[in-house]
């Protein structure tokens, strides 16, 4: 059998489409883009999704750089509630506060 001669045996009637003579065609057309576009959104979806999983979180400030002696305020607070607790006695307290302070011009 010629396939060019496939059409031939085709019912004059039907048409080529073969579908009431474009009766369900608007259907079909209708459905066909409802699917590409839910088709498109899906894609559109997963894409924000995978980019929002890999994407590395925004980079926070470092932290503000505060007085020098911040480090010195925390200890004495520490030192005074360690005192008020009983932690430690007044000589002990007296000693570590003076080495807090450290003489003029000493890093530590």
């Amino acid at each position: 059998m010629n396939i060019c001669s496939f059409p031939a045996f085709a019912d004059p009637r039907d048409g080529w489409g073969h579908m009431g003579n474009g009766a369900w065609a608007g259907w079909m057309m209708g459905w066909g883009l409802l699917l590409l576009l839910l088709t498109v959104a899906a894609v559109t979806v997963a894409v924000v999704l995978v980019i929002r999983a890999t994407e590395r979180p925004p980079r926070t400030a470092p932290p503000a750089v505060g007085r020098p002696d911040d480090g010195v305020e925390r200890g004495r607070g520490i030192l005074a509630e360690r005192y008020a607790r009983g932690e430690i006695d007044t000589a002990e307290y007296r000693e570590r506060l003076a080495t807090l302070a450290g003489p003029p011009g000493d890093p530590g």
